[in-house]
């Protein structure tokens, strides 16, 4: 069951005639919170709420379109941390990439935008077909490639990727996040990933490791954490 506080502020993101949402964000980054607790504990809840309305035909896709559009507005006005202000030690970044066909894909986006704000090198592709993806993952020389599914109605879209990655990347190292990592039977049936996470601090650790491991030419291929 979600908060109050996410009710609301789902409800708010749908009203496009006051700046309710504005005002519920601006009292927590005034209560002293951070961006990535505002984003994870608040922001990230309200997401999936419309979400679940959507599903159950409770909201139009077009509300959801808009409160999505709202909630990156939102994160684009958010203060920078302390920890942006300085860019990490890496070497060659990761790119976060939604599933051919993957609607739900704030919460990449929201991953996305956490990373940079920490100083990470993070490129994003959301919307785009399976070419689209490949041609262009294939001239991107970052190492680390995180690869968003919500569940296992993108289970063969993310195969296919998959098994296309590794033979046009043999070089990057595949993360899985999103709902599909909960599902045990449909990883099973996945080619091997080199990290699964469920969580953004997983994510950046994981993501550290593999880069470092990379750097030093020392990363087993497709060693499941």
């Amino acid at each position: 069951m979600q908060s109050p506080l996410a009710i609301a502020l789902a409800r708010a993101l749908c009203d496009d005639a006051t700046d309710t949402a504005d005002l519920l964000v601006a009292d927590l980054v005034e209560a002293g919170l951070s961006v990535e607790e505002i984003c994870l504990d608040h922001l990230a809840p309200a997401a999936k709420c419309l979400g679940e309305w959507w599903e159950t035909d409770r909201l139009p896709f077009t509300e959801v379109a808009m409160a999505t559009s709202r909630i990156q507005a939102i994160l684009r006005r958010m203060p920078l941390g302390a920890r942006g202000r300085h860019r990490r030690s890496f070497q060659r970044g990761a790119v976060f990439c939604a599933v051919p066909g993957e609607q739900h894909t704030l919460g990449v986006m929201m991953a996305a935008d956490l990373f940079r704000r920490n100083g990470w090198d993070v490129g994003l592709m959301v919307g785009l077909d399976h070419g689209d993806i490949l041609s262009r993952l294939e001239r991107d020389d970052r190492c680390v490639i995180g690869l968003s599914c919500s569940g296992a109605h993108s289970l063969a879209a993310l195969d296919r990727l998959m098994t296309a990655l590794r033979a046009v990347r043999p070089d990057a190292r595949l993360i899985l996040s999103g709902q599909i990592v909960l599902d045990g039977a449909a990883l099973a049936q996945l080619p091997a990933a080199d990290a699964v996470v469920r969580s953004v601090a997983e994510a950046e650790a994981q993501i550290a490791r593999l880069d470092r491991d990379y750097a030093l030419g020392r990363l087993p291929r497709a060693s499941v954490a």
